[in-house]
Formats: C-alpha cells, structure tokens, sequence
C-alpha cells in the first residue's frame, strides 16, 4: 500500500517462451482440400515468444486503499513448423491460412483496479479491463472457407471483471505471503469471442537482508478454453506452475528494482494439446513520488 497522496509509478518487462502444439485432421483443417486429396493427420508445432512490457501508475487514496491503472504493450513473435504425426517436416497444402511465421505488435487490454486493506495483513482487490487491445474474426469460421485467419489476439473485446485478494505475516526478518488475481469474461465480443477465466496466483516465504529482500515462492496460473460462438479456441485452456525466485532492492530516492525469474515445473493441458512454457525473465522498476 502508498500513503495518502503519494504516487508510484512502475515500469515491468518479462521475457518468456511458449511451445503448443495439436493435431490437425481432415476435413475440419481445411474443408476444400479434404475433398480434393488426401490429407493424412499432422501435428502444428507453434513456439510464442512474448516480451511483455508494463506501465503502472499507483495512487494512495488513503492509508488503506490504493488506486492501480496498467497499460501493457506485448511484442508476440511466433515461429510455426508442421510436422508428421511420427515427427517429419511436413508441408501442408493448404498453406499458411492457419498459422504463420511472424512477429505482432500492440497494446493489450488496459486495466483499473481498487485495492484496500481491509485488516492487518489482507489485500482485496476490485476492478475491471479496458478493451483497447486489437481482436479478430472468427478464425473457426475462416478457417472453413479456406480463408486466412489470425488466432493471436491483444485483447478479448470485452469488459472483464478484476479480483484480487493476498494475505502476508511478517515473523521478524522472514515473512510469509500468498498472492491470487483473476480475470472473469462474462460475455462474447462482437466477433463470437469470449475468453478464458485466468487465475494466477504466488504463494511462499521471503527474507529482508538490510535492503534487500528474497522471495521463493510456488507460482502457477489457471486458464479455462476461449470460446467463439461456443466452439473451443485452439491454443487455450491449461494449468501450469513453477518455482518463482524474485529479488527486491531499495535504491534510495524513492527507486526499487525487483529482478525475477519463474521455471516451469509442471504443465497440464485442458484441451488436449500440448503446452509448456520456457524459463520466464522479469524486471520491474519503480518510483514513489511523495
């Protein structure tokens, strides 16, 4: 929390890989083709690098309830291979209409968010997204016609509830602390999307050393399957969680830097396809201004 009219501002960056891969099968891959050749079952390889950057600004409404506003921006860059289902290059013949070697970029859905305190220790946490990062048309649906189409998306279109809730007890030089935030889409946007309800959380000890502080904590995330129109949204749904080691140290002059590093240990897919995510870097660096 801030005290009462004091403002924080914080840039954040994270680096980190993403590998999924499905099984592509006639005639749903590609309607056309199917009933002109034969199109044996392959798999699409996708590896997603994502460098997230993050703008927040905080403001200590009072001593107890705390102001956020985030504006994210992501570069996504996406590398794409088709293999046989036994592992061979593979060349599909209908081309690159699904997925394609290529690097996005734009700003994500922004966010709003009320935090208090309710009791010594507790944090809650309210708010909601702003729809301002690009979406698509329906890829399932142009994807039938044999038409080009583009699953990443910046954003779901819609305006999506924010909670937040963290408890913390210090015990001396060491402390405990556990950490969960949700994102829950109610409806679909106006091209037949509705995305994931997303759950991460953190939860472990952390120690101070003069003007440091070290974290180790147990971290994962929860992501139900997207749906357009109903349909399940290739590449969504999963549960995943690591090991997080963060580092928080007092500059002096209102400055804070906390470097962090997450490793995967354990990844388990909800629709069936594969997804791992790589060693993910992260660095924030932040100023109060009183």
């Amino acid at each position: 929390m801030l005290p009462k009219g004091v403002w924080r501002l914080t840039y954040a960056f994270g680096y980190g890989a993403f590998n999924t891969s499905h099984v592509a099968t006639c005639p749903d891959i590609a309607p056309v083709e199917c009933g002109q050749q034969v199109i044996p079952d392959h798999r699409h390889v996708v590896r997603l690098t994502l460098y997230h950057s993050e703008l927040t600004a905080g403001y200590g409404l009072s001593a107890t309830t705390l102001l956020i506003a985030r504006l994210p921006y992501d570069v996504k860059d996406q590398r794409v291979r088709y293999t046989t289902l036994d592992g061979q290059p593979f060349v599909p013949p209908y081309g690159d209409i699904h997925h394609r070697t290529e690097t996005l970029r734009g700003f994500s859905d922004g966010e709003l968010m009320a935090i208090v305190s309710p009791a010594p220790g507790w944090l809650a946490g309210a708010g909601f997204t702003l729809p301002i990062g690009k979406t698509e048309e329906n890829p399932i649906v142009l994807g039938r016609l044999g038409l080009k189409h583009e699953h990443i998306q910046f954003g779901t279109g819609t305006v999506d509830p924010r909670l937040l809730l963290g408890w913390s007890r210090a015990f001396g030089r060491v402390g405990l602390e556990a950490l969960a935030d949700a994102r829950l889409p109610l409806y679909q946007n106006g091209h037949g999307y509705k995305g994931p309800i997303t759950i991460q959380y953190k939860a472990g000890p952390g120690m101070v050393f003069g003007r440091a502080a070290v974290t180790l904590a147990w971290a994962g995330q929860y992501q139900s399957i997207a749906r357009w129109n109903g349909e399940k949204d290739e590449g969504t749904g999963f549960h995943n969680g690591g090991a997080f080691l963060g580092l928080s140290l007092d500059l002096g002059k209102g400055f804070q830097a906390a470097p962090g590093v997450y490793r995967e240990v354990f990844s388990h897919s909800l629709s069936g396809e594969t997804f791992r995510q790589g060693t993910t870097w992260s660095l924030a660096i932040s100023r109060v201004f009183p």
